[in-house]
């Protein structure tokens, strides 16, 4: 199923015209995911398991011998809800969780085929770790959050346990010159070089081997989520989702001590040399409080970039809003004039700099006001073309007037709350429940409360083609 409609929106780069080709895209049924658990309400809402999610990365291969255009694709660490905060392991705490439906699921490379037929799943790869171990979506055994089943205690001799293979895989980048896959992952944070025949992992780099050690203080759930392959300059640029996650600093505007994780002024971003398997440069990407809901910039979720060559970049801004709507936006980002935060004067293993952004002055000599940032300005909004998905994840350069975009559907699945007598309790926020070691809500929901995973708003996977007025490098940031 297709549609076609074109459109024209003032930017603060003038007039931007886009035509729009949206497709829903056709996912054969045995790639459907199977609920592994016992409860009859889940089994109730997903007879034929979890709908397949495999937009959250996209990379652009080629036109194939049909005249198909043909992507890689890529799913995340598969289906996964929001659990409540449960005493921590070690007994020193709280901790975060998440459900896991399907915990046998294995993170995946998809093949889809767009052409005169629509748009359509043709192939799926697993990913391996090893050739002995395959990739798992379950967390590492350091994670911030615990795995839980059906149940909301976790159980090591269950189903939903850690697991020293996990990745939450969310950005993929085909490179042609070694002919391999590029995968950016949210739980070490990784780079992953992939054999785009086999799945098999090449090399993996993380924090503090290859990648800057900082990156591995990023926010649970908040790791590297976008990543492109510029061939002018043979880099891969990646950037985390949302500010660090590295205690409280003073704040100037509440004058109060805040969560750096709420209230940083710019989010990290990495520039990526392949043949060396080092960090060139790591630069800042702002974001304004002001145009985030509660003036939070930790409510900003980028999504994807692409690099268009010569510096310049397009990538995905989203996140909740200041009137608490969701917003998609294309960015325009330039990286010429950008300072290397990674120099040793902003001292880059720690998070001053992000504590000198939110005081307005230097932290142990690290000033934000000597930084310049990455400079972006906003190509397009995404839902003033129609968008309403929530997530815009997938992000891929087609030629020089196309991109390509698709939604992550969160397998079809949402964490809901219902009553003791199974009516929905809208709007609860199961994250701000507290539970006991026995899997009991003691705080921030009634006692018989039932927490589990059911229908979300999202089951269609959408690819979107934009064909741009003009070429895409022609726009001045």
């Amino acid at each position: 199923m297709s549609s076609h409609a074109s459109y024209t929106q003032s930017t603060p780069l003038g007039a931007v015209g886009v035509t729009v080709t949206r497709h829903v895209v056709a996912v054969p049924a045995a790639l459907n995911v199977p609920y592994e658990g016992a409860d009859p309400h889940v089994q109730q809402d997903f007879p034929d398991g979890f709908s397949p999610s495999y937009g959250s990365g996209l990379a652009f291969k080629g036109v194939g011998s049909d005249g198909d255009l043909e992507f890689f694709c890529l799913t995340d660490r598969g289906p996964n809800g929001d659990g409540p905060r449960l005493p921590s392991l070690d007994g020193a705490g709280m901790m975060d969780s998440k459900l896991f439906p399907a915990p046998g699921f294995t993170p995946a490379i998809g093949l889809l085929r767009v052409g005169a037929h629509g748009a359509a799943l043709a192939s799926s790869l697993p990913i391996r770790i090893s050739p002995t171990l395959m990739a798992s979506g379950l967390p590492l055994p350091d994670a911030a959050e615990i795995p839980l089943h059906d149940a909301l205690r976790f159980d090591a001799g269950g189903k939903a346990v850690f697991h020293a293979g996990g990745i939450d895989s969310e950005a993929i980048a085909y490179d042609r010159q070694r002919g391999v896959l590029w995968v950016a992952d949210e739980y070490g944070p990784f780079l992953m070089k992939i054999d785009p025949d086999s799945g098999a992992m090449l090399e993996r780099y993380a924090p503090g081997s290859g990648l800057p050690s900082i990156l591995a203080r990023r926010r649970a759930n908040r790791g590297m989520e976008g990543m492109t392959l510029d061939p002018a300059t043979d880099t891969l640029h990646a950037f985390l989702q949302s500010p660090l996650s590295d205690g409280a600093a003073p704040y100037a505007v509440t004058e109060k001590v805040e969560k750096i994780e709420r209230y940083a002024a710019f989010l990290r971003w990495v520039e990526f040399d392949p043949a060396s398997a080092s960090t060139l440069r790591m630069m800042a990407y702002p974001l304004a409080g002001a145009q985030f809901a509660d003036g939070r910039t930790g409510n900003a979720k980028l999504g994807d970039v692409v690099a268009l060559g010569g510096g310049k970049f397009i990538v995905i801004e989203q996140g909740e809003g200041e009137h608490g709507h969701v917003f998609n936006k294309l960015m325009l980002v330039d990286t010429a004039a950008a300072t290397d935060i990674g120099a040793a004067a902003f001292n880059p293993a720690t998070a001053d700099l992000e504590r000198s952004s939110m005081g307005g002055s230097p932290v142990n000599g690290a000033d934000w006001s000597a930084v310049t940032p990455l400079k972006k300005t906003e190509l397009l909004s995404l839902n003033g073309i129609g968008w309403v998905a929530e997530k815009a994840e997938g992000l891929a350069l087609v030629d020089a007037h196309t991109l390509a975009i698709t939604n992550d559907n969160d397998f079809g699945m949402a964490t809901r709350v219902f009553d003791a007598r199974g009516n929905e309790v809208v709007d609860a926020d199961v994250t701000g429940f507290e539970v006991d070691a026995g899997g009991n809500i003691v705080a921030g929901s009634a006692a018989t409360n039932r927490v589990r995973v059911a229908r979300g708003a999202e089951r269609e996977l959408s690819l979107w083609l934009l064909s741009f007025a003009q070429p895409l490098a022609s726009y001045g940031a």
